[in-house]
C-alpha cells in the first residue's frame, strides 16, 4: 500500500511539473516579442497603414458593385389583377 501510495505522489507531481514546464517557454516567448503593430521606425508597415488599404479596397469593391447592380424596379401599381383567371389553372393537374 504504501509503494503505490508513493508512486501516485511521485506520478501527480512529475504530471504538475511537465505541465508548468511545457507552459514556460510561451511565456518567456511572449514577453521578449514586440506588438506588430508598434512599428519599427520610419517607413514600418503599422496598424494605419492595414486600415487605409483595407478601406481603399472597400471603396472599390462598392464601386463595382454599384456598376454591376441591375437597374431597380420601377414602383408602380400592378396593371393586370392576379386573381383574375387565366386559363392556365386548366393546365395544372
Amino acid at each position: 500500500m504504501f509503494w503505490m501510495q508513493l508512486s501516485t505522489f511521485v506520478l501527480f507531481n512529475l504530471l504538475i511539473l511537465t505541465m508548468l514546464a511545457s507552459q514556460l517557454p510561451a511565456r518567456a516567448i511572449a514577453f521578449c516579442t514586440t506588438g506588430q503593430h508598434a512599428g519599427d521606425g520610419e517607413g514600418a508597415y503599422t496598424v494605419w497603414h492595414l486600415i487605409a488599404d483595407i478601406e481603399a479596397e472597400t471603396r472599390v469593391a462598392e464601386e463595382h458593385r454599384a456598376e454591376r447592380e441591375p437597374p431597380g424596379i420601377p414602383m408602380g401599381f400592378p396593371t393586370a389583377d392576379p386573381d383574375e383567371p387565366t386559363g392556365r389553372h386548366h393546365l395544372r393537374a
